[in-house]
């Protein structure tokens, strides 16, 4: 899960007003988690009123949790395995790896990730903290965008490219579970 604070660094780095982060109301750490996720929640709703598209996913893919340990290590030994490998043939490898969902490369030459945690007849959130909401709940798709960044993090160590993370395909936060978590990156280096 994001930090309100680690938006707003983030925030400060990618040159946004201080006018508009001023609105963005700190975190207050002597909360319950459930009082600082419903506090995040409200500063992502924030950045949906007040910043562009561009702005929030250049903002949320540098957030996203879970990106050391044995999935990094993973990734990074695909990365040198694979190497000398096209990216189309990567990515069709990719797919067998644990965890890392099913990438393909769009006629374009982004690359789309798309995956679902199918439960009782719906796609779930794999956002531990978005799994402690009470039912029904509707949550921007923005926050999905920290679980972009996870993933932006372990593809750029696995097919060894700079990527981008382009635009959010959809999410089950806010369809009622109808539609998975999916994501467009873009190769920017």
């Amino acid at each position: 899960m994001p930090t309100i604070s680690h938006l707003k660094e983030t925030m400060v780095k990618l040159k946004v007003s201080p006018e508009i982060i001023a609105e963005i109301e700190d975190e207050d750490y002597t909360n319950t988690p459930e009082e600082r996720l419903q506090s995040t929640l409200a500063a992502i709703d924030k950045m949906d009123e007040l910043l562009t598209m561009n702005q929030r996913l250049a903002i949320m893919e540098k957030q996203g949790c879970c990106k050391g340990g044995k999935y990094e290590k993973d990734c990074k030994a695909f990365g040198k395995e694979h190497a000398d490998k096209p990216l189309a043939e990567k990515l069709a490898l990719l797919s067998g790896v644990e965890y890392m969902m099913s990438p393909w490369l769009n006629d374009d030459g982004t690359i789309t990730v798309s995956w679902g945690d199918w439960q009782n007849g719906k796609n779930m959130c794999s956002c531990g903290q978005i799994k402690k909401l009470k039912q029904p709940y509707s949550v921007s798709p923005t926050y999905c965008g920290c679980c972009a960044g996870h993933h932006l993090y372990h593809y750029q160590n696995a097919l060894k490219v700079k990527l981008r993370l382009k635009k959010i395909n959809s999410s089950p936060l806010n369809t009622n579970g109808e539609k998975p978590c999916s994501f467009t990156f873009e190769i920017i280096g």
